[in-house]
């Protein structure tokens, strides 16, 4: 693996946490007649609440459930809700229902820290189902969390290393490159109540290999939609931990050409519904920062495929209980998307297969500095995790160039090369190891080895893309030097004689040498050459980030004097 200088990456687990300060604070009550309204709400000046709120934070099939947080952005705040929905006889419907939220200024995060705030926003909506006229608590709520005319996030003083001033897009300052959430901490503390990377390590036994193409997907800055059913909390922490996985750091920016802080994160959007497809519509684009991810319980997105370039569905709530494990969907947005779905969608690869193996491994020996999981727990897991690759929904096939190869190896060998394929793997496992323990092995909790995990793989992937490219360019110049000087000179003076523009276009066509990515580069990136998914995803990474068109070279053995390549 490709030696990398990367800062530790640890979550924002502070013993004490402070909840930031709030922009708005509200009250939203179910009426049978007139559905869900806006009772009671105070608000800072210039903050539009009316009108907003009734809609972003209270998604479609909340009726369902008893509880929820959900969480959305409102221009340059996030917005967290706490829904509480209980019996009532006395009531029209036999129900009372309501949600209590604030909007936070988005200065402090990717949430803004709204999680701080979560469990006494629910302590306040259910003491309000008892009380429904009274708003005392509330009013209290807001003194003392109100944010003062000198926090206003126009005025929020900035640390310029960290945040810039530049236009805002949707609420999110351009510089940004990490949230608040990546802050170093001691390995002894835990993450606070509602945190949403406590739901990461539940996120990738649900995915299990699915984990790294929607990843991949992530970092290719795709528009990515989640389908879910209510309750919509785990979906709403997923957008952020899948923002928080595919982030750019910093040291590894100045590597892609013209990039700029923006670029460094996958924007979360949060809760979305048909009241938000105007602003998706409006998404579409080209370039690293147009991409997003945002979860939504309205069907009805789905069916729009120009809204998103990924759509995940997500399981059913019944698929708890059902005789074989039901993974979420993924599928790329197309036209036909209009009529049907899929029953197949993005497939893992053999190599995420194997990292997938490794991941659980590595969080098991985690688990022994930590609560640990039951025995049997951990055991299913990883029995789970060896039979995914016998899952032709889950799991690319190997493909026949790679039987060919493997087999043609054997053959030649007379058998003895078998071992080098495991040999392969073992490296594999430790390289793997290594990514999810850190060279020194420290211990850590299992969230933040986690996000420390994909930063690493992320850093390893846009170095070896910059070592490919750098490579290219300079194979390029060694091969000028060598060209007859007759040639050279016909070059030149076709150059003088165009016309400028010509020139320029001469320039460009020069400068676009296709990049060449070997299978060792693959392997460095723990990618599979193998896999055409694979070889896919390097190039838009090449042509996004670089400008570049690409190439993936095959392995190449020789067998009786003649060279072949797979």
């Amino acid at each position: 693996m490709t030696d990398q200088t990367v800062p530790p990456l640890k979550l924002d687990t502070s013993g004490e946490p402070i909840a930031p300060p709030i922009a708005a604070i509200f009250l939203v009550n179910f009426d049978h007649r007139k559905g869900y309204t806006l009772t009671w709400h105070r608000s800072v000046d210039g903050v539009q609440v009316e009108g907003v709120v009734e809609c972003k934070s209270l998604p479609s099939g909340l009726h369902n459930v008893g509880e929820d947080l959900v969480y959305f952005i409102h221009d340059e705040y996030a917005g967290l809700s706490a829904f509480v929905n209980r019996p009532d006889e006395q009531s029209d419907r036999a129900v009372r229902m309501l949600a209590i939220g604030v909007l936070v200024p988005l200065e402090h995060g990717r949430m803004g820290r709204s999680w701080r705030h979560a469990e006494t926003l629910k302590e306040l909506a259910r003491a309000q189902l008892e009380s429904l006229g009274n708003t005392t608590a509330l009013e209290e709520y807001w003194e003392k969390y109100r944010l003062k005319p000198e926090e206003q996030p126009s005025q929020v003083s900035q640390d310029p290393a960290d945040d810039d001033t530049s236009e805002r897009r949707n609420g999110y300052t351009k510089a940004r490159a990490m949230s608040s959430a990546t802050t170093f901490i001691s390995s002894h503390h835990s993450l606070t109540p509602h945190h949403p990377a406590l739901t990461l390590i539940d996120s990738i036994k649900l995915f299990g290999p699915l984990l790294f193409p929607l990843y991949r997907a992530a970092l290719l800055r795709k528009r990515i939609l989640i389908v879910t059913d209510a309750p919509v909390e785990f979906a709403c922490n997923l957008v952020y931990n899948l923002s928080i996985l595919s982030s750019i750091s910093y040291s590894t920016l100045p590597l892609i050409p013209k990039a700029n802080s923006s670029d460094a994160k996958l924007r979360p959007l949060f809760t979305v519904g048909v009241m938000d497809i105007g602003q998706l519509e409006q998404e579409r684009g080209t370039g690293a920062s147009q991409g997003f991810v945002a979860c939504t319980t309205d069907d009805v997105l789905a069916s729009k495929p120009d809204l998103y370039d990924v759509l995940v569905l997500m399981p059913k709530s019944e698929a708890d209980h059902a005789a074989t494990k039901v993974f979420p969907r993924i599928v790329l947005s197309s036209p036909e998307l209009t009529k049907a779905f899929p029953k197949i969608g993005i497939r893992a690869t053999q190599r995420d297969c194997r990292r997938f193996s490794h991941l659980l491994q590595g969080l098991r020996h985690l688990e022994r500095d930590e609560v640990a999981a039951s025995d049997e727990e951990t055991s299913s897991v990883l029995s789970d995790s060896s039979s995914y690759t016998l899952d032709k929904e889950l799991v690319e096939p190997s493909s026949w160039s790679r039987v060919a190869y493997t087999s043609l190896v054997w053959w030649a060998s007379a058998g003895d090369r078998r071992a080098g394929f495991a040999e392969n793997e073992e490296n594999e496992s430790e390289t793997d190891r290594a990514l999810l323990l850190g060279e020194d092995g420290e211990s850590q909790i299992r969230e933040v080895a986690v996000v420390a995990l994909f930063h690493r793989i992320t850093a390893a992937i846009f170095q070896t893309i910059a070592d490919a490219t750098a490579r290219t360019d300079d194979s390029g110049q060694s091969d000028e030097r060598y060209h007859d000087d007759s040639d050279d000179n016909e070059v030149a003076n076709t150059v003088a004689d165009s016309r400028p523009e010509e020139t320029q276009a001469l320039v460009a066509v020069k400068d676009e040498q296709e990049v060449a990515i070997s299978h060792e580069d693959m392997v460095e990136m723990g990618l599979d050459s193998w896999s055409v998914s694979d070889r896919k995803f390097v190039e838009e990474m090449v042509h996004l980030w670089w400008g570049r068109r690409s190439v993936v070279r095959s392995e190449v053995i020789e067998c009786c004097g003649l060279r072949l390549g797979f």
